[in-house]
């Protein structure tokens, strides 16, 4: 049998198919009819040769591979000889993606894993996790007390103006309005029982002993936290940390250990701010809505609260601020490899950072409300 595109010859042991012309897209019409031709009526293993073959791409190279699959679905044997390399990388690529294909096929069929299994892995992985976190803290901590450099030093200080100074303003506005929100709220469930002067002391020792330092440190892990993972994970996807290995310098101590200690020194400094401009908001009610006056309004938040109130919250801001710096520069020192990975751990970084400061500001008042302070 013979056509314009390949010639068919019966041999004793086999049935030998020469390929001629040119094997590419624009035949591929021509060739299916061509190769549905080609028939073992006698089970004959079937041979394709190049024969005649002047070109071939990758939708030729299908119809081919497809007519052996065929044939060997009615359990005859298919080969391929005499193929030029040109020819045949073609072919070959069809080989390797339909391997590909079968192989991702298997997959699928694999059963899922045993949950206990599952369950059991996932808790390896996290506690491995933890372990990791520990350890950076423990390196960040060490590299810490080591001898001081004067570029640490200096950026230490930038990150306090970065972190603190330029925080101030936004810090201050929140707890303000938080204040003049606690007031009013307050106000309207006291004036029911004629005690609406006690809401100047609802306002000054909730803003002193919690609501000033938890804004703060809030608001900090927000900007801040997420700054420190955004930048440190940049950093990493350009290569500027392992550059700084190359100068024989110590990431830790250059980027990781000034941020906690600007954060450290900043975040107590933020949370007087925010003390003050909360008791501003509950006198703006207290003395524009209660008539309360403003000698009065002092005089209460003095008999109200005093220095330990101050200091409770004071307290708290080193170690939220610690929780939140040593959170953001983690997840940014372990990003890797995308932009994506990137994005997820800044937020990542911001929402456990958060979730920190809650869980200690809970501890941190059951042990000041043991100890009686």
């Amino acid at each position: 049998m013979e056509n314009a595109y390949l010639q068919v010859e019966k041999h004793h042991d086999s049935l030998k198919v020469g390929l001629r012309n040119d094997w590419v897209f624009d035949n591929v019409s021509d060739l299916e009819e061509a190769t549905a031709s080609v028939v073992s009526s006698d089970g004959l293993p079937v041979i394709f040769q190049c024969g005649g073959l002047q070109d071939i791409d990758i939708a030729g190279a299908w119809v081919l591979y497809d007519r052996s699959q065929q044939l060997a679905e009615l359990g005859i044997k298919s080969d391929f000889e005499g193929f030029k390399a040109e020819h045949f990388k073609f072919l070959r690529n069809i080989i390797d993606m339909a391997a590909i294909r079968e192989f991702d096929e298997d997959l699928d069929d694999e059963p899922p894993p045993r949950p206990l299994h599952g369950s059991i892995e996932r808790v390896g992985q996290n506690t491995l996790s933890a372990f990791e976190d520990i350890g950076f803290i423990a390196r960040s901590i060490l590299d810490g007390t080591r001898r001081p450099l004067t570029l640490i030093l200096g950026e230490t200080i930038k990150q306090v103006y970065e972190t603190g100074v330029r925080a101030i303003p936004i810090v201050m506005i929140m707890s303000f309005l938080i204040g003049i929100v606690l007031a009013y709220q307050a106000s309207a469930q006291l004036e029911q029982f004629g005690a609406k002067i006690f809401v100047v002391d609802l306002a000054s020792i909730s803003i002193l002993r919690e609501m000033g330092v938890l804004l703060a440190a809030v608001m900090v892990a927000g900007r801040s936290g997420s700054a420190f993972a955004a930048a440190l994970g940049t950093m990493k996807l350009n290569e500027e940390i392992d550059a700084l290995r190359v100068l024989g310098l110590n990431p830790n101590q250059i980027l990781v250990v000034p941020r906690i200690l600007g954060l450290v020194i900043a975040l107590p400094m933020l949370t007087l701010f925010a003390d003050v401009a909360g008791i501003l908001g509950g006198a703006l009610i207290a003395i524009g809505s209660l008539d309360i006056p403003t000698v009065q309004f002092v005089e209460r938040v003095k008999y109200a609260s005093d220095m330990n109130d101050l200091m409770v919250g004071l307290t708290k801001a080193p170690f939220f601020a610690f929780l939140i710096a040593v959170t953001g520069t983690l997840r940014g020192m372990q990003v890797e490899h995308s932009a994506e990975q990137l994005g997820r751990l800044t937020t990542t970084a911001v929402v456990q950072s958060i979730f920190l400061i809650i869980v200690a500001d809970a501890y941190f008042t059951i042990i000041f409300t043991r100890l009686g302070i």
